[in-house]
C-alpha cells in the first residue's frame, strides 16, 4: 500500500518479506494439454540464534538433501522430465527452483498432501482451472492461542482507529470547508511544506496518525502478526500464481495482474481497509491502497460523501476481519484454447 502520512508511517503498507518465501506458478501451453510447474523456494536471512534462522537453516538442509515438501509433490506427480535449478552465494544456497511439465489433470496428485482440491476441465474451444480451499493446518497449537491473542489486540487497535476517524469526519462535517487541508495535512510527507492548520486541527490529524500506526506491524507485540494470522487462515503452501494463453472468459476469485493471476490473501493491515463502508466511509487506509497520486487520493476523499458508524465491541471487528483474510470458496479461470 501507499504511504499516507508522515514518513515515520510508511513501513507500515510495506510487507516484511518472509524468512522462506515459497512461489508456484503453473503456466499451461496454448493448447493447455500442458502446464509447467515451477515452485521456487527462497531463503531470506536472520540474525544468527533466532528461530527464523533455525527455520532457514533447516530448510536449506532438506533443500539440498531432496527431502523439501516440493521435491514429493513433484514425484507424486510423475512427470516425465524435471529440472531443479540452484542459487549460491558464496557456497551457500539461496533459492531452488523445480520445474516439470504435467498433464493438467494430475494437478490434484501434486497438491496430494493439501487442503486444496484442484480441478481441470476442458471442453470444446476452452479449458478451466478450479481450486477450492480447505481449512489450514499449517500452525501449531501455540500459534492458533497466540493468534487469538493478538487478534483481540489488533481489533481493539482497529476499534480505536474507527473511532478516531468518526472524530475527524465529525469535525469536517461541521466545517467541510476544512477538509482538503486536513486530509492533505494527513498525507503530508515530512519533507514537504506544513499546511495552515489550527494547533486543534493538527492533534486531530496526529490522532489519527498514532491510530494507524497502531496498527503496524512493526510494534513488538505484533511482530509476528502476519506470519502467524498466515498460517491459521490460509491453507496454500506457497503463493500461488497462475498463467494461461488465450482469451479469459471467467474469472472468481483470482487477483489479476496484466496475464498473471494470483492468489492474495491479505495482510491484517490490508484486511481493516478492506471493511470500508461497514463503520467508516471513506477510509484513509483504503484510499492508500489505490494506484493514485497523493493529491488525487486527496480529491477523492474530500469528495467521497462520509459517514460513520460506532463500532459495537471488538469481537465484531475480530469476526470481520477474519472472514476477510480467509481465502475465497473457490478460484476459478475458464480461457480459450487453441483447438488440436
Amino acid at each position: 500500500m501507499r504511504r499516507i502520512v508522515a514518513s515515520s508511517l510508511a513501513l507500515l503498507f510495506l510487507s516484511c518479506e518472509p524468512a522462506i518465501r515459497k512461489v508456484v506458478v503453473l503456466t499451461f501451453n496454448d493448447a493447455a494439454d500442458l502446464v509447467t510447474i515451477s515452485a521456487t523456494t527462497s531463503l531470506g536471512t536472520a540474525t544468527e540464534g533466532t528461530p527464523e534462522a533455525r527455520q532457514i537453516a533447516y530448510e536449506r538442509e532438506q533443500l539440498l538433501a531432496g527431502n523439501d515438501e516440493w521435491s514429493a509433490r513433484f514425484a507424486h506427480a510423475n512427470p516425465e522430465t524435471d529440472r531443479v535449478v540452484l542459487t549460491r552465494t558464496h557456497g551457500e544456497l539461496q533459492s531452488l527452483e523445480h520445474l516439470a511439465s504435467i498433464d493438467p489433470e494430475n494437478l490434484q496428485k501434486f497438491f496430494f498432501d493439501t487442503h486444496l482440491t484442484v480441478t481441470f476441465l476442458r471442453g470444446e474451444g476452452w479449458a478451466e482451472l478450479n481450486i477450492y480451499p480447505g481449512s489450514s493446518d499449517r500452525a501449531t497449537r501455540q500459534q492458533r492461542d497466540n493468534v487469538d491473542r493478538m487478534l483481540t489486540l489488533y481489533s481493539e487497535r482497529a476499534a480505536n482507529y474507527f473511532q478516531t476517524i468518526r472524530g475527524f469526519y465529525a469535525y469536517l462535517n461541521a466545517k467541510p470547508q476544512r477538509a482538503e487541508d486536513m486530509f492533505t495535512e494527513l498525507f503530508r510527507e515530512e519533507k514537504d511544506s506544513p499546511l495552515r492548520v489550527s494547533e486543534t486541527e493538527e492533534k486531530m490529524v496526529a490522532g489519527v496518525r498514532d491510530a494507524i500506526d497502531a496498527l503496524g506491524t512493526s510494534n513488538e507485540d505484533t511482530a509476528n502478526l502476519d506470519r502467524d494470522f498466515d498460517l491459521v487462515f490460509n491453507p496454500f503452501p506457497a503463493d500461488i500464481k497462475v498463467a494461461v494463453q488465450g482469451n479469459i472468459s471467467v474469472l472468481e476469485g483470482f487477483t489479476r495482474k496484466d496475464k498473471v493471476l494470483e492468489i492474495t490473501i491479505p495482510s491484517a493491515l490490508s484486511a481493516v481497509a478492506m471493511l470500508e463502508g461497514r463503520w467508516i466511509t471513506p477510509d484513509p487506509l483504503a484510499a492508500a491502497s489505490m494506484d493514485k497520486s497523493t493529491a488525487d487520493i486527496v480529491k477523492a476523499l474530500v469528495a467521497a460523501p462520509r459517514h460513520t458508524e460506532p463500532v459495537t465491541t471488538a469481537s465484531e471487528i475480530a469476526d470481520a476481519l477474519k472472514e476477510k483474510m480467509r481465502p475465497a470458496p473457490r478460484y476459478r479461470v475458464r480461457w480459450l484454447v487453441k483447438r488440436q
